[in-house]
């Protein structure tokens, strides 16, 4: 497949948008980014735009592609074909999976399952930011969805152009979004014009899908009283996370003191404020605690407020995810309660690889496909041939982490992990004759990396 640049002032309009875009907004540490790309217009525009800045923004690209199972496996092939030949034309590595098999019927647990997907493949091979090919369109439309759930003004901010990862677990990966400025009519263009021909994936025209409805049903009659109506949505978009910006970083002065089990936040501040910056500065601090807000609904914002307002010291009310919050004389406290995670049996076992065993309150398994749930790792083949095993860390064990050059001890890595104490011997080790391929949960051995073209095999552990 070849590809021929569209005319040189459009080419130079798009492509310089989108690199300011990927400046203005802290491109990855290591310029190393993993492109989603699923074939349509706007991910295959994605692609060509970027392969064509990547040489002055020396960036390093990869392509991933993932077929959420939701439409016939013709078209799927189609699609996965399409994007693997184009990132091979363009000297670009490729990696792939499916959904099938795993009864994602819910389009929000296609999303959940693509993200898992996109995420696994960029700690693995050491990307460590992810873009995707949303634009101004979808800007548009996801706002109108947030506007009819009932969302604040989070929520009508949308998607910004550089956030964290979308789902907890995940806490160094960044998500970028470079075409955000670009509307569907101009990836369609850029596309056309490099004689590349998209594919229009079937399902984003059934009204089963609520941004289906929006932008075939809502956005049309809307467009009837406002023929901009989209560009006016995405307006409303940027006032909006310009606003909550500023309500943010106001609200980070109430974070007086912190430590990793605790948040103080001064009561004296917080009562004194109105509302919406002292739900930001709740909202923040939830998350600086947790990692992420998932979870944590208004209503819980709502129960910590009546708290602070109308609670006397010493009252305290549980949130979800082991948050508990309690008012002090002069702080409100929020603690993370670690949840209690019995210790593994001290006898290791043994794991036959394809196979699975039971481990305390575990099952392990090694599979050649991907287990439908539970945490799980790719390792190379050769990596787990011969005996395996599973067991708790020992005293002086070591592991070279994927990345490093070198061994670590196994106890430095789990401190720099931020595991605690407490939680370490719950944590499964996958040792084979070499040493520790996986540390459960947390990372494979850089020895163990899935080489390209070579047999690999899942690694796995959940609850009885």
């Amino acid at each position: 497949m070849t590809t021929r640049p569209p005319g040189e002032p459009q080419r130079k309009r798009i492509e310089a948008g989108v690199r300011r875009q990927l400046l203005d907004h802290r491109l990855p540490a290591n310029r190393r980014l993993l492109l989603a790309v699923s074939g349509g217009a706007d991910s295959t525009a994605l692609l060509l735009i970027l392969s064509r800045l990547a040489k002055n923004l020396r960036l390093q690209l990869g392509v991933a592609h993932f077929d959420h199972g939701l439409r016939g496996r013709r078209a799927a092939l189609r699609e996965q074909g399409l994007v693997g030949e184009l990132a091979l034309s363009l000297g670009l590595p490729f990696y792939s999976d499916s959904a099938r098999g795993r009864r994602l019927t819910a389009e929000d647990a296609a999303r959940r399952a693509r993200y898992d997907f996109l995420a696994s493949v960029a700690e693995r091979e050491g990307y460590d930011a992810v873009a995707t090919g949303h634009t101004a369109s979808d800007q548009a439309e996801t706002v109108l969805l947030h506007l009819v759930r009932g969302a604040g003004l989070d929520g009508l901010a949308g998607m910004p152009a550089h956030g964290s990862w979308p789902f907890p677990g995940h806490d160094g990966l960044v998500l970028l979004r470079p075409l955000l400025h670009l509307s569907r009519r101009e990836t369609l263009a850029y596309c056309a014009a490099a004689q590349i021909e998209p594919i229009d994936d079937e399902s984003n025209v059934s009204p089963r899908y609520r941004r289906n409805r929006v932008r075939h049903e809502v956005l049309p009659l809307l467009r009837q009283l406002n023929p901009r109506i989209d560009d006016a949505l995405v307006r409303l978009s940027d006032a909006a996370a310009e606003d909550a910006a500023y309500l943010l970083s106001i609200a980070v002065e109430a974070l007086l003191a912190a430590s990793d089990a605790s948040q103080r936040l001064s009561r004296r501040i917080l009562t004194g404020w109105p509302p919406s910056p002292r739900r930001h500065a709740l909202r923040l601090a939830l998350a600086s605690l947790l990692g992420d807000g998932q979870e944590l609904t208004r209503r819980h914002l709502q129960a910590l407020e009546r708290l602070v307002l109308e609670g006397k010291t010493g009252d305290r009310i549980d949130l979800p995810r082991g948050v508990s919050a309690t008012l002090r004389r002069d702080a409100l406290e929020l603690r993370l309660e670690p949840a209690p995670r019995a210790e593994l049996p001290r006898q290791p076992v043994t794991l036959p690889a394809p196979g699975k065993a039971s481990f305390g309150s575990l099952i392990v398994a090694a599979s050649a496909k991907r287990p439908p749930s539970g945490q799980c790792a790719e390792v190379d083949a050769e990596a787990v041939a011969g005996e395996l095993c599973v067991r708790r860390r020992l005293p002086g064990d070591r592991f070279q982490p994927l990345g490093m050059p070198v061994q670590k001890k196994l106890q430095d890595f789990l401190t720099d992990a931020h595991v605690p104490r407490d939680q370490r011997d719950a944590i499964p080790l996958f040792v084979s004759q070499r040493g520790i391929v996986w540390v459960g949960g947390l990372r494979i051995a850089e020895w163990a990396r899935p080489r390209p073209g070579a047999a690999t095999v899942y690694l796995s552990f959940r609850p009885a």
